[in-house]
């Protein structure tokens, strides 16, 4: 088959990495697939470089970008005002469309909601299927103070949609407005995001001994987009809690913004440890003794950092949200413990302190949970989730209507 996969953007986050790593394992099994997406000048190219090299990219601007910076600002200037981006999301559903009638795909796979909005717009007329894979967007959207402008986009992506792919069931909050196209109407199909992670060649400086750790300490470690909803100040304050009575236990933060780099500012402290970006995270989660990920961000649903922790045999201290819970299951029991959350915060940011005195605490505890990761992990192979995708594909393709 020949795929387009579109995003809104190439920066780091869940969405885009899993699309990345779906556009190249797509790639290696035999299909022709391209990425689009819709700001040349955000696309992390060490991102791509890692997950996806062989995947050529289509960025709109990339072409023009004094043309592109023009409508940028002015764009930034009409939501100042109040009044719509519609002039260069114009240009770019133009791009987009003239895009697919170049490449001419047999699917269009987008990911997040203004994407799936442009894609819809891009397909309209076109005999090709659109296919959207829903990360928790649309339910996030619904409580913003932009859902007005956004949310009606997003029922028209679905409304246009020939199938759509959820993550978990809280994705389908959607689902239950007024005027939303049934999901019953729709082919769907819940399909967990793949994931078959490789060690980079910058492995070998991603060591305890690099960081200062000792060989025998023990270290949690925490992989996530850097903003506050993740959860990192809980991380620091229960690493805080424990610090003094525990002087085995160090904290590694692997990720990079604005508010990490503030956050390190008002933590220093020689064992904790941040890392900064990492085009492959886990190279750093391989010398973690647990993961941690207590989030309380309203859009998480399949957290890519857990499927990272499991892959590389490590037990996991996880908020109850999204589909979290499930993500720990295993045969042989939970591969960690999950903390409960409400309202979107922590019910008692203690939980997590607790947690992880248990495991400083019970060496036995901590043995049993790392034999239960890779149990857990198995659901999240990359063979199961590209062949649930060819399989929906080719359902959408032959649900197609031609056009005339």
């Amino acid at each position: 088959m020949k795929i387009l996969i579109v995003l809104e953007d190439l920066r780091t986050g869940g969405a885009q990495t899993f699309a990345l790593r779906l556009a190249q394992a797509l790639h290696v099994a035999g299909h022709q697939v391209h990425l689009y997406d819709q700001y040349a000048h955000l696309v992390n190219q060490n991102l791509v470089r890692q997950l996806a090299p062989d995947v050529p990219v289509v960025s709109y601007g990339a072409a023009s970008p004094g043309l592109d910076a023009v409508l940028r600002k002015a764009a930034g200037l009409g939501r100042r005002l109040g009044r719509p981006d519609w002039l260069r999301e114009e240009q770019v559903i133009r791009h987009l469309r003239q895009t697919i009638q170049r490449l001419q795909p047999d699917v269009v796979n987008s990911h997040t909601i203004k994407a799936d909005y442009v894609a819809a717009k891009a397909v309209q007329g076109l005999a090709v299927p659109l296919v959207i894979t829903m990360h928790g967007c649309y339910e996030l959207f619904l409580h913003k103070t932009d859902a007005p402008e956004v949310t009606p986009k997003g029922n028209f992506a679905l409304q246009q949609a020939a199938a759509v792919v959820y993550l978990t069931a809280k994705n389908l909050e959607i689902f239950e407005q007024q005027g939303v196209r049934p999901l019953n109407k729709l082919l769907n199909r819940k399909i967990y995001n793949g994931f078959d992670g490789q060690f980079s060649a910058e492995k070998p400086q991603h060591t305890r001994a690099a960081l200062g750790i000792p060989a025998e300490a023990k270290v949690f470690g925490m992989v996530a987009r850097g903003i506050p909803e993740k959860g990192w100040a809980h991380a620091v304050n229960s690493f805080l809690a424990l610090e003094a009575a525990h002087p085995e236990l160090h904290l590694v933060l692997v990720g990079e913004s604005d508010y990490l780099t503030q956050l390190r500012a008002e933590h220093p402290h020689e064992r904790i440890h941040f890392t900064g970006f990492s085009r492959n995270p886990i190279d750093w989660v391989d010398l973690f003794d647990v993961g941690l990920l207590p989030s309380y961000f309203h859009a998480e649903s399949l957290p890519n950092s857990i499927a990272e922790y499991l892959s590389c045999g490590k037990p996991v201290i996880a908020s109850r949200i999204g589909e979290v819970p499930a993500m720990l299951e295993s045969e042989a029991g939970l591969a960690g413990v999950v903390l409960d959350q409400a309202n979107w915060q922590l019910t008692d940011p203690n939980q997590l302190t607790e947690a992880m005195r248990a495991y400083l605490t019970q060496p036995a505890l901590l043995v049993e949970h790392q034999h239960r990761a890779p149990l857990a992990f198995e659901k999240f192979r990359m063979k199961h989730c590209l062949a649930a995708y060819e399989d929906l594909f080719q359902q959408a393709r032959a649900a197609q209507p031609q056009s005339a």
